[in-house]
């Protein structure tokens, strides 16, 4: 089994409709920050250093979200990221949002590597690829 990032944040009254539970599109947003971090402190790449030095970005090509069971204010939502697939220029990621050790929410999201300046995708880059490798979860048997 591959290495796991975890990334925990607080649930903010920002992140709350009036009912006091996440409003579903902020789980993006939070899921955002959980893979910017690990690019930063998983990978060893800094995020803000990819896109202004390396002009490198990594927009969704597609995302998926199973919600389970609600977040509300106060709680602390701790995401599991783990690596699916690395294929030529694209990733796809998993994301487990627990609380206390319940799933509340699974995103699957695909990734792609992106040259900022043209617009194209790009290979991953070389220097990423051994370090996202130890993410990578192993194929089920039979697979």
């Amino acid at each position: 089994m591959g290495k796991v990032f975890t990334h925990d944040q607080q649930v903010r009254f920002s992140h709350c409709d009036p009912a006091g539970i996440v409003y579903f599109p902020e789980f993006f947003d939070m899921s955002h920050a959980a893979l910017e971090d690990w690019f930063t402190h998983g990978l060893g790449h800094p995020h803000a250093e990819m896109i202004t030095e390396r002009r490198v970005g990594t927009p969704t090509v597609s995302i998926h979200c199973d919600f389970h069971k609600p977040f509300r204010i106060g709680e602390v939502l701790h995401f599991e990221i783990r690596v699916l697939r690395m294929g030529h220029s694209s990733l796809t990621l998993h994301y487990s949002g627990k609380k206390d050790g319940v799933e509340h929410l699974a995103i699957t999201q695909t990734v792609c590597f992106l040259d900022l300046d043209t617009g194209h995708a790009i290979p991953i880059p070389e220097d990423f690829r051994p370090s996202i490798a130890k993410y990578l979860v192993e194929a089920p048997p039979g697979a």
